[in-house]
């Protein structure tokens, strides 16, 4: 196998995460999964702020147990190329996929669940288990991610976590809400569409109001009153890199999914906390 297949095979792992790296305070406020929605808010336009959230988290949740296969393909200032992927995720906690090279080459398995993964480097013969932290993905992959972004980039939803602290305001454009939660130094950006209440990309901002890193959700399809993106793209501008999943077949609502990564029983294991 190429030398360029090989580079290829672990920046395709992980290109799709937030590519970006965040002070240790802001891992930590970014890891928080609690949501706090307000059954009772004073102020209307805050009242409004919750009930989009609660709309597209409603509708995020109501897709689940999924199936996908597709097309993956990374562009940065080195690479330019394209795989094959196969996704299986079942909300909140489960995310397996296999990415196959040029004939049908496996070039790696993973299992992310909120707390623990299992990575196997198919290609150098090498499994990796630890804790989902950010800093563990981030030290893997060299790109730092949360959880929930995996899944939303993962599945073509969208769900949107509120803390207790975080500030909200709400933009008007035309037809879609845009919806800002600020936590800590981190601004980000929901654009929700006001018929449907699909979120159409979501855009994370530092302090200075720079973009970190960008998501696109479009060729949306639809399931009772949600909808999912059958097309998801990544970019995080300082760097010129790009990311693209093209879902081509989805199956929702599967009674089974199987989230086992196999690997032979000589493969070199490490186990980071």
């Amino acid at each position: 196998m190429n030398k360029a297949l090989i580079t290829l095979s672990i920046l395709f792992l992980f290109y799709l995460f937030p590519n970006y790296i965040f002070s240790q305070e802001e891992q930590d406020t970014l890891q928080t999964n609690t949501d706090s929605l307000q059954t009772e808010e004073q102020d209307p336009v805050k009242a409004q702020i919750l009930d989009i959230i609660k709309q597209v988290n409603y509708r995020y949740e109501s897709i689940d147990n999924i199936i996908s296969t597709g097309e993956i393909k990374v562009k940065t200032p080195k690479i330019d190329e394209s795989a094959s992927i196969e996704i299986h995720a079942k909300k909140k906690n489960d995310l397996w996929f296999l990415i196959e090279g040029p004939l049908g080459v496996d070039v790696a398995q993973a299992h992310f669940g909120r707390k623990r993964f299992v990575f196997l480097d198919d290609l150098n013969d090498e499994l990796i288990t630890g804790s989902s932290s950010i800093i563990n993905i981030g030290t893997l992959t060299r790109i730092r991610c949360t959880f929930d972004d995996l899944l939303n980039s993962f599945t073509g939803t969208v769900r949107i976590p509120k803390g207790k602290k975080d500030s909200l305001w709400l933009e008007d454009e035309t037809s879609q809400y845009v919806v800002a939660l600020k936590r800590g130094t981190i601004t980000r950006k929901y654009w929700v569409d006001k018929l449907n209440y699909s979120v159409m990309k979501y855009i994370y901002y530092n302090k200075r109001g720079k973009i970190l890193i960008q998501f696109e959700f479009s060729n949306f399809s639809s399931i009772g009153d949600a909808y999912y993106a059958k097309r998801i793209e990544v970019r995080r501008p300082s760097k010129r890199e790009y990311f693209r999943l093209s879902l081509e077949n989805v199956s929702l609502n599967q009674s089974y999914i199987n989230f086992t990564v196999d690997y032979p029983s000589d493969v070199k294991r490490k186990n980071w906390k």
